[in-house]
């Protein structure tokens, strides 16, 4: 909340005497002594909880949080950076880069923020600007391997391949296995025309690493450009088998299986592809190429009505529908496909022709006649041109390529070599894989109108008990979600806090404590909710809530920590003293599932996995329907490597609303295979 410090105004009679003046200036000295630390407390504890937003993935109140430091302090250099961060998360890449260089004039030191500026720019395709500041790391850190990397791949993009070759031979210097270095040297050497050194390259990674599966790609990829296809079809089907969930290697492999006849598999990995991302254009081009190939007309219309939804103007499409649309008699439709076709291309004679045998199929003679008197003229001057000079045809065409002649060919990405594997290196920083960060614990917070990530909601009386209380038009509950809302922010709380701290002031007790504990929970103030937490203890050891709640805000505080907290308490002593609260509370309900589940998370913070696997089994015998615990049960099963065990558990949580626990699944059954 803030507090405005104004001077009134005086006329000129009244100012003080010349000792009086003196006096008052030191006391105006003091006060201006004393609002910086204030503002600098408040101002570092919203930036704070800015970051605590930041590692729940909560980006617009992560976003809100740095806008009232930047407001408080526009000078500080920390908020903007970390409201970069929030924003290259959502995509918004332009105002992450912006921020970035707020921060960079602010302070110019920080070798962080060149890293990710270096991201931003790739994104706004300032891929010159991208290198510089990756050169601005390693001229600050010679060993970092990544900023290195990334600066290789934006070489790549820009076709300095001596320069992008250089980058990789000192990872490779340094990091003799760093796999992915082989592949793009690979790459580069592919650019540079030499082949040889460029599938020498891959070779060496298989030597280092078999079952590496971009090196099979690699190899597989080529295979299909020089069109090898039975030893693409192997290369490809290894690198599937070791990484089932990558699109990209269906998708050549079917290119390769149609090039061999192997249409039944070739459909098989369409499928596979359009499975995994629905909206594939290409996948959907080709599969109906082939679907009709084989006589499956009906639903290759589907596919062409789709490519056709995306690309209403897509010439080959609309042949191949028109084609098809005849052949199954739809002759009005197929009509309507030829005349879009010949508005686009006046002098293709086939299609007058096709038009106006559809014409006569539904009785249209007068247009039918149109049609070949067209085609009549276009034959007798094709006989004095001494005919139509054929087209060399390729197997596969480019998505770009609209000939009409290649109707019939399936179709690829246009290629971008560098382009690919830089967007291939975003992709992977942007996984930061939270979907393996365990749930937290159970704790107290504003209740939410919907929790869009699926939390269960704990019912305990004592919770139910605390909302009878008309203290606040607040309701609470016991969840593992956050509490408050996208469109929450810390002001939308001030006045509840408030009037709590006032009510706390005339006769606290537990009751009060532990609302507002919630309240600031809700707003990623966890030092405070702590606090009040502890008082609620103090107040009623009894209280299992507030020991919950202890549980909860220490291990949040452990999760989000840096550096000390501010009483000086290290990330291993405040995960020891959630075990405590977690204990107590098992102790003053020992048939609860939620004090076992917070003691289960507790135990997980401070790596103790067997004894974390007991809680959180015990607390799924005490409620089966508990969707966190099968999660977190499912994290532990994953990070031991026993894939078999986590995928029913990830069923059970995605079974019971824990939507994250899909995604999850599928990357565990990936692994299984």
């Amino acid at each position: 909340m803030k507090h405005s410090h104004t001077t009134p105004s005086r006329p000129y009679a009244s100012l003080p005497r010349p000792k009086a003046v003196w006096e008052f200036c030191i006391l105006a000295l003091l006060l201006l002594m004393t609002l910086p630390t204030t503002a600098q407390v408040n101002t570092e504890n919203i930036i704070l909880m800015g970051r605590n937003a930041l590692y729940f993935d909560d980006y617009l109140a992560a976003i809100r949080y740095f806008n009232q430091a930047i407001e408080a302090k526009p000078y500080q250099y920390k908020p903007y950076f970390y409201r970069a961060y929030a924003k290259f998360t959502l995509e918004d890449y332009p105002g992450a880069e912006a921020d970035c260089t707020r921060a960079i004039e602010l302070h110019p030191y920080i070798t962080e923020i060149y890293s990710l500026r270096g991201l931003c720019r790739i994104h706004n395709s300032n891929i010159q600007g991208a290198i510089d500041d990756y050169s601005r790391v390693l001229r600050d850190e010679p060993s970092d391997q990544g900023a290195r990397y990334n600066r290789a791949l934006c070489r790549m993009e820009l076709k300095q391949y001596d320069e992008a070759d250089n980058d990789l031979t000192e990872i490779l210097k340094q990091s003799p296995r760093h796999y992915r270095a082989y592949i793009v040297k690979a790459q580069v050497r592919l650019e540079k025309k030499d082949t040889l050194a460029g599938m020498q390259m891959v070779d060496t990674l298989l030597a280092l690493n078999p079952n590496e599966a971009s090196a099979w790609s690699f190899k597989g990829r080529y295979a299909v450009q020089k069109e090898n296809y039975t030893q693409a079809d192997s290369f490809l089907t290894r690198a599937i088998r070791l990484q089932p969930d990558n699109f990209d290697n269906y998708l050549a492999r079917a290119i390769a299986r149609n090039g061999i006849n192997r249409f039944s598999g070739a459909l098989a990995d369409y499928d596979k592809v359009i499975e995994m991302v629905p909206q594939h254009f290409v996948a959907h081009y080709n599969r109906g190429l082939l679907r009709a190939r084989v006589g499956d007309d009906n639903r290759a219309i589907e596919d062409f009505d789709f490519v056709l939804s995306v690309e209403p103007d897509n010439t080959l499409a609309l042949y191949n529908r028109a084609l098809l649309r005849e052949q199954t008699g739809n002759y009005r439709g197929a009509a309507d496909d030829y005349t879009r076709i010949i508005k686009d291309y006046p002098n293709f004679i086939y299609g007058y022709a096709a038009r106006a045998r559809c014409r006569r199929k539904y009785g249209d003679t007068r247009g039918a006649i149109n049609d070949e008197t067209r085609v009549y003229r276009a034959e007798l001057d094709l006989m004095f041109e001494g005919g139509r000079r054929k087209r060399n045809i390729k197997k596969v065409r480019l998505r770009s390529d609209h000939s009409l002649d290649q109707y019939e060919q399936l179709i690829t990405e246009d290629t971008d070599t560098a382009g690919t594997y830089v967007r291939e290196l975003l992709g992977k920083v942007q996984n930061r894989k939270v979907e393996r960060h365990p749930i937290p614990a159970f704790a107290l917070t504003v209740e939410t109108s919907q929790d869009d990530h699926g939390h269960s909601t704990a019912f305990l009386p004592e919770v139910e008990k605390l909302n009878t209380d008309r203290s606040t038009k607040e309701r609470f509950v016991l969840s593992a979600g956050q509490g408050g809302s996208a469109e929450t922010s810390q002001h939308d709380f001030d006045t509840p806090i408030d009037r709590l701290s006032k009510q706390i002031a005339k006769g606290a007790t537990s009751t009060l404590w532990l609302q507002r504990s919630a309240l600031h929970a809700s707003t990623y103030n966890y030092e405070a909710a702590l606090h009040d937490a502890q008082a609620a203890v103090q107040a009623d050891s009894t209280n299992l809530p507030a020991r919950l709640q202890c549980t909860a805000m220490l291990l949040r505080q452990c999760a989000t920590q840096r550096e000390e907290a501010a009483d000086g308490l290290s990330t291993a002593a405040l995960a020891a003293n959630a075990l405590r609260e977690a204990e107590i509370a098992v102790r003053l309900q020992p048939d609860n599932a939620f004090v076992h589940y917070n003691r289960g998370c507790a135990y997980l913070q401070r790596n103790n996995r067997e004894a974390a696997l007991t809680d959180f089994t015990q607390a799924i015998r005490l409620d089966p329907r508990l969707a966190e615990a099968y999660y977190n049960r499912a994290i532990i099963y994953l990070l031991q490597g026993e894939n078999a065990k986590a995928i029913p558990d990830l069923s059970k949580a995605g079974e019971a609303g824990l939507h994250r626990a899909y995604n999850l699944l599928k990357q565990a059954r990936g692994k299984q295979k």
